[in-house]
């Protein structure tokens, strides 16, 4: 073997245990390191792996980081500008999901002023949108891998605001149907990335708080949308819904475009690598997180990856699926909720909107539990685990969430069976949003931690199927109560989550033995 032939064959095996190292164990946090007084000198916490970051060895031709403490490594940066990146991230993963739901109240004037009778329509104008957030992350998941998250989510908030402004100002259903998949597509890249963004940001041992907060906003959004949409559709018009959108949407893509910085890893490096190149003139420096491929090829393989996830790992299609079907359920409710409650306890479209708080009084308190038990937990069982850190730990909470769903539909169906004062229907719709995103967190959190290289293609291939349900469930809601009635017909889908409930604690237990014993290959 020749020495420059030694030489690369150490350097991708250096690459090989670099990469296989990364995300599996507790990263030096700084937030917490200047915060606690559970530290060691240098400001590592105790029993953390010091050598987590990989290190730049010139005398190896590698290149990594500056030291452990590197400030242009995302996960060192300040409190301040991660939080304002997180806020950002927050704000338009509410906004993307309200658009899908913001007009369900008002889908009979928009008709009406569309001269188009056929309900079908009516419910294909809501749910469209969610084709575009299905399709999207396909795209935009692998594009943010190559070329980092930064000219992703940036780009594609402005194509958001485009088609958001577009939508304003359609003079027919055909073209407000198309315009909202293209805004889908656009308002699904922050949906896809802002998870990836905080494993970008944060250790596992930190990332469920700021996570909860994410995937809190991404449900709360199509929640809160009919609230709003009522009150403005009956006082200003529909068409206002979206120019209220847009100038949201507007204002954070601008101070997003001003303020963030790219915060992928491997884009880093690979850039930090480039530069050192034509500054020391040396061609063989490579990164220590370098993909073998170019980026014609990487395209096209991380464009795949979704897909072969679903297709490959039984982990990633089942829990997707477990999830895509409660998403489902929920935009079902949404597109049925406005005829169950104008026709059965009377409401105006104004006031239809309010029945939905419920299932937010639901996802807030959720929240509140997530937040204060999820990093205590999975703290708690990676000391039981001798510190090594486990995806499946992100399952404890699930099981007990997931009864919830079930619970939640047949009170529902039954009590608006019975015609039972409105308030009791209401209430019993808090159960769904309570287990909804105690299952959705931890399940997303789960897949992103058992990928850590490829968390955005992970989170694509959730959101994938999470929209295509939330697409293709609601066509069947009208039929389903016609054939059956309320009752029956939540029951039936009561039937269906408490069938599925057993797939987290199955993954709970036996994820790891499955995950090590069929290994993926991406």
């Amino acid at each position: 073997m020749g020495e420059q032939e030694y030489i690369e064959k150490e350097v991708e095996r250096e690459q090989d245990n670099v990469l296989e190292r990364v995300g599996s164990t507790p990263a030096i946090d700084r937030d917490r390191a200047d915060s606690t007084d559970d530290t060691e000198e240098g400001g590592v916490p105790k029993g953390s792996n010091p050598d987590l970051f990989p290190i730049t060895d010139f005398g190896k031709g590698l290149v990594g980081w500056d030291s452990q403490e590197d400030a242009q490594n995302p996960q060192n940066w300040g409190k301040r500008k991660k939080l304002l990146l997180m806020t950002l991230m927050s704000i338009m993963s509410t906004l993307a999901p309200l658009t899908s739901t913001l007009f369900a109240p008002s889908i009979s004037t928009t008709m009406t002023e569309f001269s188009t009778t056929t309900p079908l329509l009516g419910t294909i104008m809501i749910t469209i949108f969610m084709l575009g957030f299905g399709l999207g992350p396909l795209l935009m998941g692998p594009l943010s891998e190559i070329h980092g998250r930064y000219p992703i989510v940036v780009g594609a908030s402005w194509f958001f605001n485009a088609w958001l402004l577009g939508c304003s100002f359609s003079p027919s259903m055909a073209g407000l149907i198309v315009m909202r998949l293209l805004a889908g597509v656009g308002g699904s890249a922050v949906m896809v990335l802002a998870p990836a963004v905080v494993a970008d940001l944060y250790p596992v041992d930190r990332r469920a708080t700021f996570t909860a907060v994410i995937v809190l906003a991404q449900c709360l959004g199509p929640v809160v949308g009919p609230i709003a949409g009522g009150f403005i559709a009956m006082r200003l018009g529909w068409r206002w819904g979206y120019w209220i959108l847009l100038a949201a949407n507007g204002l954070s893509s601008v101070v997003l475009t001003l303020t963030m910085k790219e915060s992928c890893a491997i884009v880093l490096l690979e850039r930090k690598t480039q530069v050192l190149r034509k500054e020391t003139g040396r061609e063989e420096l490579a990164s220590l997180l370098q993909r073998k491929m170019n980026n014609r090829e990487l395209l096209m393989t991380s464009m795949v990856r979704p897909i072969k996830m679903l297709g490959r790992s039984p982990m990633v299609f089942l829990i997707s699926m477990y999830v895509a079907t409660i998403y489902g359920l929920l935009f079902l409710w949404f597109t049925t909720i406005p005829m169950v409650f104008q026709e059965t306890y009377g409401w105006s479209q104004e006031a239809t909107g309010l029945a939905y708080i419920g299932v937010g009084v639901g996802m807030m308190t959720s929240l509140a539990i997530i937040i204060k038990t999820n990093d205590a937990t999975v703290s708690r069982l990676r000391k039981k685990n001798n510190g090594v850190f486990e995806p499946e730990m992100r399952l404890a909470g699930a099981v007990y969430f997931a009864v919830f769903v079930p619970i939640s539909l047949f009170w529902y169906g039954w009590v608006t069976e019975y015609k039972v004062h409105w308030i009791v229907a209401v209430i019993g719709m808090a159960p769904f949003g309570f287990g909804m995103l105690g299952v959705f967190l931890p399940c997303q959190t789960y897949v992103v931690d058992a990928f850590p290289l490829y968390g955005a293609s992970g989170v694509a291939a959730f959101s994938c199927m999470r929209s295509m349900s939330g697409v293709l469930l609601p066509l069947a809601g009208t039929s389903l109560y016609d054939a059956l009635g309320l009752g029956w017909g939540n029951s039936l889908l009561g039937f269906i989550a408490l069938l599925m409930v057993p797939i987290p604690i199955v993954f709970r237990r036996y994820g790891g033995t499955i995950r090590r014993k069929y290994p993926v290959t991406l």
